[in-house]
């Protein structure tokens, strides 16, 4: 039965907003007004593909699922029924304007304050074109211990399995979507040690609607144990969830204070500031971690490009003062010789912090959102590429506390956005560049709607550039920074003498009978360099 006309509440068997606890608090400001109605319309759904069933494996992650219905007059379209108001929002939220088989969804609010079953007829599989949901043992938010298992994200390329059976191979997967009709993931992450009695892991493909497509068919999934026979069949009902950067795995021989180092993706790091309570402010073990890290990112083989983010709510709010106060405000000396050269030795160590990600032979992208202040400026303007979220700003905040920036902005920023008078209004003002200034001045190249979307974004450019050939990738980065720096000439010179080693990779050969063969560049395997 669904609610009485005018309510949507269903009573404490419903948990939300995010994790959940009876009775439910607001929703965070993300998610916008509460929803009027536990209903939800759902257009641009492939008729061909989706039906009542994969419908609710989508949804289902954003709340309780109580019925969903296709509608006959309106091809593509159905009504789906959550359990309350907070888990429309949610879905709205996270699930409007992405892709499934080549199709935009809009997600909205219905006026109709339940779905009654009403007439009924038969979808293109077969299947009926209504379903109650309302006592699916699926349904994942129904007692705070569930809902607190859930977390409420955006899609992503990479879904994390669990309930599957032990000794699942990637092979096992690579069969079942080609029994379902949907893509194969591009890499599969089995984790061991996990569990006795099933198996869990990661799956990756090459775009976010790849991976939500197969969440609708392989959610809920019947798989068969391998280790039985035909005769004695037993098989787990496989669950997944959503992932993303919240979800990546430790990198092993980097543990920080102030830095967290994950494997987002098969040759790509993910370096996060990892202070968010102090909204990333960069302390002392911030200054000695990132010359550490990036040296040992610099001497990784396996690593091809890395993207480098803030957590919590901004980016960085740059040097944290109160920290580094006893440094600065009571140098070491006993004279104004020795206090000088104590001075001189911080500041270039502080230098080498970011000069180290420069110096890094592989690409470093930038993801930044909300503040980017001081420092952070110093910071991202020794990367390769950036990338921020429409929330963001940027501050050469050093005239402010009374010093000239000199960790690299007032050197690295006029040649990245080309425009000294610019560079000059920033640094004499300290005033606030927004996001669509820096994306106009060419401080970052592209600019997305939030964090989420921009971390994907990042994470996609790196997981593309780490397939290409390494010996390209990073040849490429050094030749532009000794370009940047020299004549026309000079770096013609030092390219060819780059080169006439370079020219005997192996890369080339495999690449060129890639394309003489038509493969995809994608399928080939670059050695680790």
């Amino acid at each position: 039965m669904g609610p009485p006309v005018g309510g949507h509440r269903r009573g404490p068997s419903r948990y939300g907003p995010q994790y959940g606890h009876p009775p439910p608090p607001p929703p965070p400001p993300e998610y916008g007004p509460h929803a009027d109605s536990p209903v939800l319309m759902v257009y641009g759904l492939d008729q061909s593909k989706m039906n009542c069933d994969r419908v609710f494996n989508v949804f289902c992650l954003y709340g309780n699922v109580e019925k969903v219905k296709f509608m006959k007059s309106k091809p593509g379209a159905a009504m789906v029924e959550m359990a309350d108001g907070y888990a429309v929002d949610r879905a709205i939220t996270h699930l409007n304007n992405n892709f499934m088989f080549g199709q935009k969804l809009n997600v909205c609010v219905s006026k109709q304050p339940a779905i009654m079953p009403g007439q009924s007829y038969g979808l293109e599989d077969g299947s009926c074109s209504y379903k109650d949901f309302s006592e699916s043992r699926n349904n994942r938010f129904s007692t705070p211990e569930q809902a607190a298992k859930n977390r409420i994200q955006h899609p992503s390329n990479v879904l994390h399995f669990f309930n599957a059976p032990l000794e699942v191979t990637e092979e096992n997967f690579f069969e079942i979507c080609d029994e379902l009709g949907v893509k194969r993931p591009s890499s599969v992450k089995v984790f061991s040690g996990k569990s006795e009695r099933s198996s869990s892991g990661l799956l990756e493909w090459e775009s976010k609607s790849d991976a939500l497509e197969t969440l609708g068919f392989l959610n809920h999934y019947q798989m068969k144990n391998p280790r039985l026979t035909a005769s004695n069949y037993s098989g787990l009902s496989i669950s997944l969830r959503l992932t993303g950067s919240s979800a990546q795995e430790e990198a092993p021989d980097h543990s920080y204070e102030s830095l967290r180092v994950t494997s987002a993706q098969k040759h790509v790091l993910h370096v996060q500031l990892n202070r968010p309570n102090k909204r990333n402010a960069m302390n002392k073990a911030f200054w000695r971690e990132m010359v550490e890290c990036f040296n040992k990112i610099s001497r990784d083989a396996d690593c091809r490009a890395v993207v480098i983010s803030g957590a919590g709510k901004m980016f960085t709010a740059g040097i944290d003062l109160m920290d580094l106060a006893s440094d600065i405000l009571q140098p070491k000396g006993d004279d104004v010789a020795r206090i000088s050269w104590y001075l001189r030795d911080i500041i270039t160590r502080y230098q080498e912090t970011f000069s180290v990600i420069e110096k890094c032979p592989k690409p470093v992208i930038a993801a930044i959102h909300g503040g980017c202040i001081g420092g952070g400026v110093d910071l991202i303007t020794a990367c390769d590429i950036r990338y921020c979220a429409q929330d963001a700003f940027f501050q050469v905040k050093e005239v402010d506390v009374g010093l000239a920036a000199d960790v690299g902005t007032l050197q690295r920023l006029p040649k990245v956005i080309g425009n000294q008078s610019l560079v000059n209004e920033l640094a004499f003002t300290a005033r606030k560049m927004m996001a669509d200034e820096a994306l106009g001045c060419g401080l970052v190249s592209r600019v997305f709607p939030d964090k989420e979307v921009m971390l994907d974004a990042a994470l996609a450019l790196a997981a593309e550039i780490s397939s290409k050939s390494p010996v390209a990738v990073q040849s490429t980065k050094v030749n532009l920074l000794y370009s940047r720096n020299h004549s026309v000439a000079e770096s013609l010179n030092y390219v060819a003498s780059w080169n006439m080693s370079m020219l005997q990779t192996q890369d080339i050969t495999k690449s060129v009978q890639a394309v003489t063969e038509n493969k995809e560049l994608k399928s080939v395997t670059f050695s680790k360099l």
